[in-house]
């Protein structure tokens, strides 16, 4: 029993840490230090690199919460919102992206529309799991 708890609040923690981390240090940092090409670079290894690791870490802990239910469905919630974005948003955005690139006014503000909703998932992703560490902590 205390093993569970402890991979519970671990992976919450994981969970709310990376979104947090990247929100706040690797997105500010890479539109200072990179531009253009080498920005479009990074942004296509390390976007679903990271929505992996919240896959991965959401998905365990939602398992390791399985006692509580409110948790383990939050934290399903991100794993499955990381899934559809990962798996089906991503490659559409990043084809956008393409096609706003070569002066697809219609695409850019596909691009954009769909970016948007991206961070909105992403900002719900950080308040749910927020949330799911409050649980634990009271």
């Amino acid at each position: 029993m205390l093993d569970q708890e402890i991979f519970r609040v671990l992976f919450a923690a994981c969970v709310f840490g990376a979104i947090l981390f990247f929100a706040l240090v690797v997105v500010p940092s890479v539109f200072k230090v990179l531009e253009g090409e080498e920005a479009a670079v990074f942004w296509r290894k390390v976007i679903p690199r990271y929505f992996f690791f919240v896959i991965v870490t959401a998905g365990l802990g939602a398992f390791s919460s399985w006692e509580h239910e409110l948790q383990a469905l939050g934290l399903g919630f991100i794993a499955l919102t990381s899934i559809v974005i990962r798996q089906l948003t991503l490659p559409e955005l990043f084809l956008l992206r393409d096609q706003q690139m070569d002066g697809n006014m219609d695409a850019g503000g596909k691009f954009v529309r769909m970016r948007n909703v991206v961070l909105a998932l992403t900002g719900a992703q950080l308040f749910i799991s927020g949330g799911v560490l409050a649980r634990i902590a009271s």
